[in-house]
């Protein structure tokens, strides 16, 4: 029996390719890929801009079904929103292995993602090697030991569920972000804060919906395109403002307008374009705070107002991932609750058309593109 897996060979070289389906070792597990997103990090790495190792099977924004589980492999596996795992169980994973022996595993387990011996399934376990599937562009996907499978709730819409992990990062965001305050009365229960949001492709626009879920005030989201403009109000912006009609102090005194003359509360830059990290302190109140989350890759340097910094006593957090795979089960939570319309941001792709799913222009309202398998 063939396999059919998209791999990435080289920088812009991407090939439908057939494998053979694998023999399951005592502790690995099997799963049938049902569906599986395209993230920016995948195509980061196809164009050269990240590492990976080529060859790859990119893909791990991942809906599945278990189809098979080693003896031994539930001796190794973390089981996240559920005790146990069985054949025909609807998962997703944490892309994430970590080594449990770094600085960071020993001194911070709380925080995963620190890791400096982590493997990932999207960048870093390649496809040159039996059994070669560790990837979510594929038909079947290869779980090593130590990988984290997080159980779906039943129920659950799976072509909605490829949402899951870009979703997670939001839930993972705001969770830092309530940790990092002390409540005081009438904040205990909602976030009643006003955010801005630089960027609203996917990330953007999930954090933007996450805070409006948790009671934010004012969401103001900022972008260059309209229609993502138009979308954003769906998931509950309240203002938007066009980069691309407007100056950058006329965003600051819009911000500043509905922010009781103060400034934002929460600043988060989701667009990766290096100037917006020092407009985004220009609309922070006193004690504010700002979340890097839009520069994965190497950047020109951003200019800052050191002195509104330290005389504003202002916060700028990055943010590069989830700490914890209980977000995506949190995030699996969110959209079994269908509070809001989040499967207008998918377009599904078979694997056959990856050339227009990975290359082809896109319409500027397709958020989040999937390829259903």
């Amino acid at each position: 029996m063939s396999v059919k897996a998209l791999q990435a060979v080289g920088v812009n070289k991407v090939e439908l390719t057939e494998f053979s389906y694998p023999q399951v070792a005592d502790d690995a597990i099997l799963l049938k890929i049902l569906y599986c997103g395209i993230c920016g990090t995948d195509l980061h790495g196809i164009e050269g801009k990240r590492t990976v190792k080529f060859p790859i099977i990119p893909g791990h924004e991942l809906v599945a079904k278990v189809v098979e589980i080693g003896p031994k492999a539930l001796e190794r596996t973390k089981i996240f929103s559920g005790d146990t795992l069985t054949v025909g169980d609807m998962v997703t994973i944490n892309p994430r292995i970590t080594c449990g022996k770094c600085y960071y595993c020993r001194n911070l387990p709380q925080r995963p993602e620190m890791c400096m011996g982590a493997r990932t399934y999207n960048s870093s376990i390649g496809s040159d090697k039996p059994p070669f599937l560790f990837g979510g562009w594929a038909e079947y996907m290869y779980i090593l030991p130590n990988s984290e499978i997080i159980k779906l709730p039943e129920g659950i819409d799976l072509e909605l569920a490829s949402l899951i992990e870009p979703l997670a990062c939001s839930v993972g965001l705001l969770d830092r972000y309530r940790r990092s305050h002390d409540w005081v009365v009438g904040d205990g229960f909602n976030i009643n804060r006003n955010v801005v949001v630089f960027g609203v492709g996917a990330i953007g626009l999930l954090a933007a919906s996450c805070f409006h879920l948790n009671g934010a005030r004012q969401i103001i989201c900022i972008d260059a395109l309209s229609s993502k403009l138009e979308l954003a109000r769906e998931f509950g912006a309240t203002v938007t403002l066009n980069a691309k009609e407007t100056s950058v102090a006329d965003r600051v005194e819009a911000v500043k307008e509905v922010c009781q003359g103060l400034g934002a509360d929460i600043v988060i830059e989701a667009c990766g374009v290096p100037a917006t990290i020092g407009e985004g302190v220009k609309m922070l109140r006193r004690g504010g705070q700002l979340f890097e989350v839009g520069h994965l890759l190497k950047a020109e340097d951003a200019r800052v107002d050191a002195n509104l910094i330290c005389r504003n006593e202002l916060e700028i957090i990055g943010n590069y991932a989830y700490p914890s795979s209980n977000c995506l089960g949190y995030a699996a939570e969110i959209l079994m609750q269908g509070k809001l319309p989040y499967r207008n941001l998918i377009k599904t792709y078979p694997l056959d058309d990856y050339r227009e799913a990975l290359f082809g222009k896109k319409d500027s309202s397709i958020v989040k593109s999937v390829f259903a398998i």
